[in-house]
């Protein structure tokens, strides 16, 4: 038996979907809007939420799915639509919902779906129970722990969700979509995913879509023979046949080019491709990972991407949490980074706090750089919190431009914008010694991207 908050504006909808959860034992507690359940999740504990997508002319599901998730954020959430969509289950697992159903559902369908979604509750309360410190473990809270190179550090709920996903998803050998921000592991994300299938023992092999040259783009992914074009006086595998048996990483999937997207959708059709210049057919036995920062659904409207690939990629969707939203994983993951940067050092409270305390705009990859300016800048081996005064002084200047600002030193919008462009293109080089590649993956742009902004604004590089 289930404690389950049902929110259903119409009210026929409403007494039949809690009747049919009544009768097989649940207990109930319907509403009629959002207010509703807000209240009532600040007043009792639910084990499942479910709710409808529309209501009061809006997609207000979406809305009580994240008060869920962070009022009871134990409860398994369940979305009810009769508009459901690609983009709708992307959102709404984004946003934490365990599974969606596709209104009209059966009463049989229903109880399937809290049975599976009571199932995955505790399975995650054994899991975190197991990972509860003992007494003897909390003095050793913070003591050096040694990770696996591709393991997902922190014990978040967030995180023991996302890792819960990925293991998942590693079981079957569908196609897995990684989303989130610049900087927050995809390709580690993907790389877990490997190792935990039963393709570990074979290639992972990774390729940088805005990376490549477009007119390169064929050649590399899928290989050629010999006199396929002036160039080509051998032949050539491509990453696709290099991956065989293992899995093909498609990193910034979103930048892939239009004339390449309907290539790679082959592949995951009929599963086999040609190599440039050659008319045989060759089977394509690999798993496809592919990560983006980008909305997909909005490069679809806006023409850049492929209705027809979204759907094929997004068969098990993964969106990765920004740093900031998982503050209380930072000391396990500075933990691994300053071992992984040679150790040695000690961290004082407030510098940990501090740490903590950042923006951290660019995530794990940000923050992998402020500790190593920190353990390169700091004496006696002990990380100075006095120094992330001066490294934030050049975000603080960023921020330093309002109306009146502007109004004063004369400036329109788009000086401004360039100034700032300026000044963060310039960081990043230095901080990757004029390395453009780095520089770019830093900002999370593509190459060809920030080449074009360099060109643009006449930044030298290395």
């Amino acid at each position: 038996m289930a404690n389950i908050l049902l929110v259903e504006d119409e009210w026929n909808a409403r007494q039949v979907l809690s009747l049919g959860l009544e009768t097989v034992g649940h207990e109930v507690l319907a509403c009629a809007n959002p207010n509703e359940a807000e209240q009532a999740l600040k007043t009792q504990v639910f084990d499942v939420v479910l709710t409808d997508l529309r209501m009061e002319g809006r997609d207000a599901g979406l809305e009580v799915i994240r008060m869920a998730a962070d009022l009871c954020p134990q409860a398994q959430i369940l979305l009810l639509t009769a508009y459901a969509s690609a983009a709708t289950a992307v959102e709404a697992m984004r946003e934490g919902a365990f599974d969606y159903l596709t209104k009209p559902v059966s009463s049989e369908e229903l109880s399937d779906a809290v049975e599976r979604a009571l199932s995955a509750r505790q399975e995650q309360a054994v899991e975190l129970e197991a990972a509860k410190p003992t007494k003897d473990r909390q003095a050793k809270k913070h003591a050096k722990k040694h990770y696996s190179p591709f393991e997902m550090v922190g014990e978040s709920l967030l995180m023991q969700r996302v890792k819960d996903r990925l293991s998942r998803a590693s079981k079957r050998d569908f196609t897995v979509l990684i989303t989130g921000e610049s900087g927050t592991g995809k390709e580690l994300a993907a790389r877990f995913v490997h190792m935990e299938s039963l393709r570990s023992k074979s290639p992972f092999v990774a390729i940088h879509c805005g990376a490549m040259p477009e007119g390169l783009f064929e050649s590399e992914l899928f290989g050629h023979r010999k006199g396929a074009f002036t160039s080509a006086d051998h032949d050539r595998i491509g990453l696709v046949e290099s991956a065989q048996g293992g899995t093909l990483f498609l990193d910034e999937i979103g930048e892939m080019p239009l004339s390449i997207q309907v290539k790679l959708l082959r592949v995951l059709q009929e599963k086999n491709f040609r190599p440039v210049g050659s008319d045989d057919e060759i089977i394509a036995d690999i798993r496809i990972v592919a990560a983006t920062n980008r909305d997909l659904m909005e490069e679809v409207k806006q023409g850049r991407f492929r209705e027809d690939l979204f759907y094929r990629l997004n068969v098990i969707p993964v969106h990765l949490p920004a740093l900031r939203q998982r503050r209380e994983d930072i000391p396990d993951i500075v933990a691994v980074l300053v071992e992984r940067a040679g150790g040695g050092v000690t961290i004082p409270k407030p510098c940990m706090e501090a740490l903590q305390a950042l923006p951290l705009l660019g995530n794990v990859r940000e923050l992998e750089n402020i500790l190593q300016r920190l353990m390169a800048l700091s004496d006696d081996n002990t990380l100075d919190v006095l120094l992330l005064d001066d490294m934030s002084s050049s975000h603080d200047d960023m921020g330093q431009w309002s109306l009146a600002a502007m109004q004063r030193e004369g400036l329109d919008l788009d000086q401004v914008l360039e100034t700032v462009e300026r000044q963060l293109l310039q960081e990043s080089l230095d901080q990757t010694e004029g390395n453009a590649t780095q520089a770019a993956k830093l900002l999370g742009l593509s190459f060809r991207s920030i080449r074009y902004r360099l060109k643009k604004l006449a930044i030298k590089d290395a």
